[in-house]
Order: structure tokens, then sequence, then C-alpha cells
């Protein structure tokens, strides 16, 4: 994809869309980038998709359209809608090797899109049902084949492991801390990742696991919050979690005294801007909350969410920040507020 050649049609005018190109390649010239918020099996181009689903002979979910139904290009009417390419994303890899062959890929589209350094995110739990491995040994593959990838590549990486919403919650994450302290709490592993359906409940003893893993491990928090949900799972992931970073957050733009909250303890929210139209999270006729976070002082990093999902990579998000109020020196600064909040060590 040409990544001055972008195509948001929900998000901009024609008098945007040229503004944005002229400063989209100012920015590009001028940076490098950081990305806080991408999940790993929303990164993998469509093409080393086919390619390990034919490997390792997946068939597709029953009226399933490839073409169709993988990527989301227009805002969808519902979440569940936005989630459907997961039919197909959580079946693979079942291989060794396609691990490797997809954190390849994905690093690739990193550095097409000037990446320096990535925080990435992996429902580790699911790697280790598909490959029929214990978790420990899941972790191991996965911090081998991305550490692989990044190396290729030129790009310090992170890895934050996602914990699932429900009735499981507690148990995921304690299998999880088990297994990254089977292998000795290995430093590739930098945060942890709370997501899922937000109205879906959780064990009482969720937020205290994640509050202790921050204290004994020295793991950065982030939760999925207030993105399709309702403000208070913002206040809560703050107040119950301890978190570092808020997960989309735009539902915290509605609440002033959260707003405040946020700014006071400089809680930088991960701005999806594509991801956040595609969801429907922003309403095609409401300004992005980006708007209001910077009105009060909320730290906020412009991220890219589910960039194979989307056709579009942090560039392309970043353009969508300037259509959505950013200025280009604003955008200039991205890198450096994503290495300020970012959860790897050595960065700044």
């Amino acid at each position: 994809m040409n990544q001055r050649q972008l195509d948001l049609p929900w998000i901009l005018s024609e008098a945007d869309r040229t503004e944005v190109d002229c400063t989209e390649e100012a920015a590009s010239n001028a940076i490098k980038r950081g990305e806080l918020h991408v999940h790993m099996n929303g990164a993998v181009p469509a093409s080393t998709i086919r390619e390990i689903l034919t490997d390792e002979e997946t068939s597709l979910p029953q009226g399933f359209d490839f073409q169709r139904n993988l990527v989301r290009l227009t805002p969808c009417r519902s979440l569940a809608e936005y989630l459907t390419p997961w039919q197909i994303l959580r079946l693979f890899p079942k291989k060794r090797a396609n691990l490797d062959r997809l954190t390849l890929s994905v690093f690739g589209s990193l550095a097409e899109n000037q990446v320096g350094f990535v925080e990435l995110r992996s429902s580790l739990l699911y790697l280790a049902t598909l490959q029929g491995c214990s978790p420990a040994q899941a972790l191991e593959r996965l911090i081998e084949s991305t550490g692989k990838a990044a190396r290729y590549y030129g790009i310090r990486r992170g890895l934050i492991l996602t914990v699932t919403r429900g009735d499981y919650g507690a148990v995921g994450l304690a299998t999880l801390l088990r297994a990254f302290e089977d292998l000795g709490r290995p430093k590739d592993v930098v945060g942890l990742d709370l997501a899922g359906d937000e109205e879906m409940s959780y064990p009482a003893e969720l937020p205290s696991m994640f509050r202790d893993a921050k204290d004994r491990f020295g793991l950065g928090i982030t939760i999925h919050a207030g993105e399709t949900g309702r403000a208070e799972n913002v206040r809560s992931a703050v107040e119950l979690f301890d978190a570092d970073r808020i997960g989309h957050g735009t539902a915290a733009s509605k609440d002033p005294s959260l707003l405040e909250l946020l700014a006071e303890r400089r809680i930088c929210v991960e701005v999806c801007p594509i991801s956040n139209r595609l969801t429907g999270a922003v309403p095609p006729n409401e300004a992005h909350p980006l708007q209001e976070f910077r009105r009060h002082g909320v730290p906020f990093v412009i991220c890219s969410d589910n960039p194979a999902i989307h056709q579009h990579g942090l560039v392309d998000d970043q353009a969508a920040a300037m259509a959505e109020g950013l200025s280009i020196c604003e955008i200039q600064q991205q890198y450096d507020i994503a290495k300020h909040y970012s959860f790897m060590e050595g960065l700044i």
C-alpha cells in the first residue's frame, strides 16, 4: 500500500485529504514511530494468513468469505461485526515454523511504517492450545520468534500478554504469570493487558492480581476500557487495576472528572483513530475524543490496533489523527511520547 494514498472517506473530506497528504509526507520524512497498542493476530497480512491456512490445511468457517470478512474498511454496526475476522484469526498458527512466518510478516509491516520500537500484544493461551504445548513453551516460542523477526528488521520489541475478561480471567492470568516465572521472568515480557467484552464480568480477585503482578514483577498495566463500554470502566481500570495506560478510552471524554483524574495521574490513553471509527466507538457525526484529551491535558499516544484488518498502518493512523485535528508538530512529538510511556526499558 502506498502510505501517502490514504482512503479514509468516513473521516476525510476531499479538501482535508489533500492537506493530510502534504503534512503526512512531512511527518514521515521527519520521524520514526513507536507503537504501543497493536495486536499480533490483527497485524498479520492477508497473504500470510492464506499461506498459513493452506499449509496447515485449515478450513474456513462455514459462510466465512475470505475477501469480504477478513478486513474492516468501513464503520461496523457493532463491535461483534468488527470482530468477524477473529473467526479465522484464532485458528492459527498450529506449526512452530508458521509462527516464525507470521511474526516475520508482522515486523515487515511495522518496518514499512518506520516503527522503531513496538509493544506487541499476544493471547498466549490461544497459542499454547493451537500448538499443543504448555504456556511456558508457547511463551518461549513467542519470545524466540518475535525476537528473531525484530532483530532482522532492526526494531526493538517488548511483549504484552493479554488476559481476556470473563469468569476465567483470574485463572488465565495465573497461568500466564506461572509461565512467566517458569522461564525466569524474561525481560522480553514488559506488560499485561486486559481485553474482551467490557460488559462481561470478571472474578473479584482479578484487579488485585494485576496490581500484585505490577508490584512483584515490575510489569506495566494497560487495560482496554471505555472503547464501547461506559466511562466508569475507565475509572475502574485506574482505581482498581492501577492501570498505567488505557486502551482506547473514548468514553472518558464524556466525563470531565474522569479526564481530570487521567490528567492528574498522567495515565496515557492509547488512541487508535481508524479503529475507533471502524468499531463505532466514535460515531461518524462526532469529533474524535483526542480533542478532549488534548484540551484537558490527558497524555495520549497514537496507535494502530489491528493494522492488517484495517489495511492501514501507523502512518495512516497518524494521518487520521491530523485529520481529526492534531498538528504536524504534535505528530512529530509522538515518538518521544511513546518512548516516555512505553513499558520497555532503555528507550529514553
